[in-house]
C-alpha cells in the first residue's frame, strides 16, 4: 500500500493533498491504536478517493471552469452497473455547444487517467462482446 501512495504522489495535482492526508491519518489512528496489521482497522487512503481527490482538483484547476461557482465531485451510490461519479461544475464559457466540448474534454482527461489510480471502468457488454466471447 505505501509503494501504491508513493507512485500516486508522483501525480502532481495530489502531492500536497496525500502528503496531509497521510499525517492525518496516521496522527488519528495512533490516538485510536488501530492495529494496522489488517487495512480495515483505522483509516485508511483508498484509490477511489483518491480519484475522486485528483478529479476535484484538476476540474478546479481546469481553465475554462468557472471558480466562482460551485464545483463539486461526487460519488453516487453503488449499483450493479459501478460507481457513478457526477461531476457538477460551470463553464466561464455560456455557450452550449462550447460547454459540451469543455465537458468532454475533462472526461477524456479523467476517462484516460483511471488507470493511474488502479481503477477501471464499466462498460456493459454488448452483443459484439457476446459474440466475439462464442467464436473462443
Amino acid at each position: 500500500m505505501d509503494e501504491d501512495i508513493v507512485a500516486l504522489k508522483k501525480i502532481q495535482l495530489i502531492t500536497a493533498y496525500l502528503e496531509h492526508q497521510q499525517k492525518d491519518i496516521t496522527a488519528q489512528n495512533k490516538r485510536n491504536t488501530a492495529d494496522k496489521n489488517l487495512l480495515i482497522n483505522g483509516r485508511n487512503l483508498t484509490n477511489m478517493g483518491v480519484f475522486r481527490k485528483y478529479m476535484e482538483t484538476y476540474v478546479e484547476n481546469h481553465s475554462a471552469i468557472n471558480e466562482e461557482m460551485t464545483i463539486m465531485v461526487r460519488q453516487l451510490p453503488p449499483s450493479s452497473q459501478g460507481i457513478p461519479i457526477e461531476i457538477y461544475a460551470f463553464s466561464r464559457d455560456k455557450v452550449w455547444k462550447n460547454y459540451e466540448y469543455i465537458m468532454a474534454d475533462i472526461f477524456d482527461h479523467l476517462i484516460a487517467s483511471v488507470p493511474y489510480f488502479e481503477l477501471e471502468l464499466f462498460e456493459l457488454p454488448s452483443n459484439t462482446t457476446f459474440s466475439k466471447l462464442s467464436k473462443l
